[in-house]
C-alpha cells in the first residue's frame, strides 16, 4: 500500500517533468497533454488520500472551524491532499497560461517569469500572466 510519505516523494518527482516542458518546450504538441495528465494524476491521488482519511475512524477534523481545519492537517493524508491540490491547481493554471499565450501569440520567453511564479507561488504567477496578457490585448477579460 502506498502511504502519504511515499506518494509525497513520487509527487515531488512527477511535478517537475510537466513544469520543465511548460518552461522549455511550450510549443511541443505533447506538452499540454503531459502536463494536464500529470495534474489529473495528482488530483486522483488527492481524492484517494481524502477517501483514506474519511474511512479511517481514528482521524478527526472538519472545515467548520479553524481548530477543525488544524485537526484535518494533522493527518498526513489530508496534509498531502492539500499539497496535491495546490500542485495540480498551479499546474493547470500553467497549462492555461501556455495555451492562452499561444492563442494570443505571446512569445514563450515572456511566459517564463509568470510560469516560474505560478510554479512557486501560484496566485502571483497568475497575476503576472494577466498583466502580460493585458499589455498584449489591452483587455482584462479572458474570453
Amino acid at each position: 500500500m502506498i502511504t502519504a510519505d511515499i506518494f509525497y516523494g513520487y509527487a515531488s518527482i512527477l511535478i517537475f517533468l510537466p513544469w520543465v516542458l511548460l518552461l522549455f518546450a511550450p510549443t511541443w504538441p505533447y506538452t499540454e497533454k503531459i502536463a494536464f495528465g500529470a495534474a489529473i494524476i495528482l488530483l486522483l491521488a488527492a481524492a484517494w488520500f481524502t477517501f483514506q482519511f474519511l474511512t479511517n475512524p481514528e482521524e478527526s477534523g472538519n472545515l467548520l472551524s479553524l481548530s477543525g481545519l488544524e485537526n484535518l492537517f494533522r493527518s498526513k493524508s489530508m496534509l498531502l491532499t492539500g499539497w496535491l491540490n495546490y500542485l495540480s491547481f498551479c499546474l493547470l493554471v500553467g497549462v492555461w497560461q501556455v495555451h492562452d499565450g499561444q492563442q494570443l501569440k505571446i512569445h514563450p520567453i515572456f511566459l517564463v517569469p509568470s510560469l516560474l511564479l505560478t510554479m512557486l507561488t501560484g496566485p502571483a504567477g497568475l497575476l503576472l500572466y494577466l498583466i502580460i496578457r493585458f499589455f498584449k490585448t489591452r483587455k482584462w477579460d479572458i474570453r
